[in-house]
């Protein structure tokens, strides 16, 4: 059974103030929303690195084609059902974005990968000291995904299903 995180972090002043624990999965309905939108404005052709650039050429996309496919508006359309639906798997399959080719979504996913790397870097930053290293809590997490990537590669020469939903707890059928 997967280990479940409550991903709790002390801050560098935390022991004068009255509740010394931050847990950032209280705040990520504030922040979320901040994520998405860098994510979504860096989805415009001038934001693109050379090698995402390239990524897309080989792919056959362009520019165009994300906004002739209604791209941002399915995805925007899936993120206004937030409240609603069960999950982001049934709002995209219901919004069109999952018809969609898989290098066009993969444009989003890998801009919102982005956003969201830098933001967890500059949060833990905020909360610790370089010759700290990284908070009790987040080192666990980092432990559990350094295993995770391990059982990967393992299972690569095992009898196991490989496929989509493998590592990602959130699909049409679960929360």
């Amino acid at each position: 059974m997967a280990k479940e995180h409550l991903f709790q972090l002390r801050r560098n002043d935390a022991r004068t103030q009255r509740d010394p624990w931050y847990t950032p999965e209280r705040d990520i309905a504030h922040i979320g929303p901040n994520i998405v939108h860098g994510a979504m404005v860096s989805i415009e052709e001038k934001y693109w690195e050379p090698w995402f650039r390239d990524f897309l050429h080989d792919n056959g996309v362009t520019y165009q084609e994300v906004l002739d496919t209604e791209a941002p508006r399915k995805m925007a359309r899936a993120l206004s059902q937030v409240i609603k639906l069960k999950n982001p798997a049934v709002a995209l399959e219901q919004s069109g974005f999952s018809d969609l080719r898989p290098a066009i979504q993969a444009l989003f996913y890998v801009r919102l990968g982005q956003v969201l790397l830098a933001t967890v870097w500059s949060g833990v930053k905020d909360v610790g000291k370089p010759d700290d290293g990284p908070p009790a809590s987040f080192q666990d997490l980092l432990n559990d995904i350094n295993t995770q990537f391990h059982e990967i590669i393992a299972s690569e020469h095992a009898d196991e299903p490989q496929g989509p939903g493998r590592l990602c707890r959130c699909t049409k059928e679960t929360p």
